[in-house]
């Protein structure tokens, strides 16, 4: 069942990511800050699009705050984020404030200014500034970008169905990706790097994180709060103060994942129901679970601390890895000694 699960998850994947790469019907408007196409500025095409058109930026540096309210395309001629910049004009505003649905933005290097404020407000959270806000929006994608020097990279509330593709966040004041209240998100193949916190995920359910790179976050790497039925497979969360934790969060599968290098790997508080397998735990403390939680299918994870032995050799550990005894969170089937994919269902066991 697992198994049917993970492939329904990919197919989920494949056709977000296939239906938002698909070119728009629309017009074509060019961009170039030389003055060489219809515009110089981004937001002048938009002004000027219809939904469905697709805005084509040139090579060069786009200093400006852009607004997106149509359904639109707006992609880098090359391709390439180190060529294409957009950079904030105003401490005040969003480089990029999207909120109509359907929107693709790929190809760009986005640098913001730090907001006056310099803080997160618990009351309200946007009034930090983002690389790219995406408000109350679906549908959109953002891909093969760079977002350096913002509160946060990418922020969504209420962005549902959207796609984070092959992005890179680093440098960010705050968060690299904020994820509030929005379902059904996919976030497959970004690199979150040295910032404050990683990937921030809040009130939300039946997302997909998969092959992320989380790394050298001063804080925390991987946050779920609030969340549920949301799946996290093959990531790597590594370098940070506390590398995935989870408060008030239920039924959410992680599988196939490296936590290393982090003072703690994962803390679970008020969480109950998740299911962890086929992982490696290589931290200063592996885990802390305050919740019931299942740590193994007919294969636990792979934990840097265990010191029981593997008698018969079939890669599996005599005895449990115990992680909370009076919650009973348990690992009874710890992987020892053979690589965690030999392990996994599909491969060697049945």
């Amino acid at each position: 069942m697992k198994i049917t699960k993970l492939l329904l998850n990919l197919f989920v994947i494949l056709f977000f990511l296939g239906s938002a790469a698909a070119p728009g019907a629309g017009a074509t408007l060019t961009v170039d800050d030389s003055g060489d196409a219809s515009y110089t500025t981004i937001q002048e095409a938009i002004d000027n699009a219809e939904d469905g058109d697709t805005i084509l930026v040139y090579p060069g540096i786009y200093a400006e705050n852009v607004e997106v309210y149509k359904e639109l395309s707006i992609v880098s001629e090359s391709g390439e984020s180190e060529n294409t910049f957009i950079i904030s004009n105003s401490p005040e505003a969003d480089v990029l404030y999207v909120v109509a649905d359907n929107v693709t933005i790929e190809g760009f290097s986005v640098l913001g200014l730090l907001s006056d404020t310099g803080s997160i407000s618990d009351a309200d959270w946007p009034d930090v500034l983002a690389g790219v806000f995406i408000d109350g929006a679906e549908g959109c994608r953002v891909s093969n970008s760079t977002f350096i020097s913002n509160d946060v990279g990418i922020f969504l509330q209420e962005a549902d169905n959207t796609v984070l593709y092959n992005n890179v966040l680093t440098l960010n004041y705050w968060d690299g990706i904020d994820l509030i209240d929005s379902s059904n998100c996919v976030l497959s193949g970004n690199v979150v790097a040295r910032n404050d916190w990683g990937i921030h995920i809040e009130g939300s359910v039946d997302n997909v994180l998969l092959n992320n790179i989380i790394s050298a976050c001063t804080n925390k790497g991987l946050t779920l709060l609030e969340c549920s039925n949301s799946t996290l497979e093959n990531n790597m969360i590594s370098g940070s103060e506390l590398g995935i934790y989870f408060e008030g969060s239920d039924s959410n599968i992680m599988s196939n994942s490296t936590v290393e290098w982090n003072y703690e790997g994962i803390f679970l508080s008020n969480s109950t129901e998740n299911l962890f397998y086929g992982n490696e735990f290589a931290n200063d403390v592996n885990a802390v679970d305050y919740g019931t939680n299942s740590w193994n299918t007919t294969v636990g994870n792979s934990w840097s601390d265990y010191a029981g032995e593997d008698a018969d050799g079939d890669g599996i550990g005599d005895t449990p890895y115990v992680i909370n005894e009076s919650t009973e969170s348990i690992d009874y089937l710890p992987i020892t000694g053979l690589p965690v994919s030999d392990l996994l269902p599909g491969n060697n066991l049945t």
